[in-house]
Parts: C-alpha cells; structure tokens; sequence
C-alpha cells in the first residue's frame, strides 16, 4: 500500500494530471460545435480544408433545383454529424476558380476532404441515408 504524503511524486503527478485533464475538458466545452453548414468561398476554401478533419463541400447554386433539394439534407446532416463532418456550402456561380479547380462541370456536386486531401467527389443529388454512410465511411 503506498501512503502518499504533500511532498510525494507520485501525489504531485496525479495533480498535475488531473490539472491537465480538467483543463481540456474546458476547453472542449468552450469549442462550439459547427451545426449549420460553413459558407465557403475561393478565398477561405484552402484554409477550411486545412484546418478541418473531415470536411464536405457542397458546390451549389440558387438556381439549381436538385441543389435546393439536397440543401435541407445537408443541413440535417451538418447537425447530426456535428464534431464528426464539417459540411460547407461554395457558390458555383460566385466561386469560379474552385470549380475550375476540381474540375466541376455539374452541380450539386459535394468534395469530400479528409485531413487536408481530396478523397471523394460526389455528383448529383443522393438520398440521406447514403449521403450519410458515405460522410461516415470516410469519418472512420
């Protein structure tokens, strides 16, 4: 049995530790979870992708209809998969560059991104359950 006393290392240890852990904790709780799909555009696209784990850019327009379909998808997913997927929305219209880029010529077309590195492109409208399976395969 190890008695510990106020000068023991291993007391001081399981201090700083617990000290370390609590810290953490406050910050996790001060990060805010992303709900809602992140506006993207040509100029903060770079630093989204490098600054997120896993992140899906949905490229739309306004006057795209399958793009207005699919957009309430991905506003639920944004908020089911919160600390999971990082969903954005880029502007085909307003944002030329990225789709010249990625070599988009159709929309909605969603650019799936993990750790900085382009690892699926997705075209067209798709139902939830596989938007979803697909984001969750790549989390994994």
């Amino acid at each position: 049995m190890h008695n510990t006393t106020a000068d023991d290392p291993l007391d001081a240890e399981l201090r700083a530790l617990r000290d370390q852990r609590l810290a953490e904790a406050q910050r996790a709780a001060r990060t805010p979870r992303q709900y809602a799909p992140i506006i993207l555009t040509d100029e903060t696209l770079a630093d989204a992708v490098a600054s997120t784990d896993l992140l899906v850019v949905d490229v739309w327009a306004p006057w795209c209809g399958p793009c207005r379909v699919i957009g309430p998808i991905l506003d639920d997913l944004a908020r089911e998969l919160a600390g999971t997927v990082t969903i954005g929305k880029l502007n085909a219209d307003e944002n030329g560059v990225t789709m010249a880029r990625y070599g988009i010529m159709g929309i909605p077309t969603m650019l799936v991104f993990k750790r900085g590195k382009l690892v699926d492109k997705i075209v067209g409208a798709a139902p939830k359950s596989v938007l979803k399976e697909t984001f969750l395969q790549h989390a994994a």
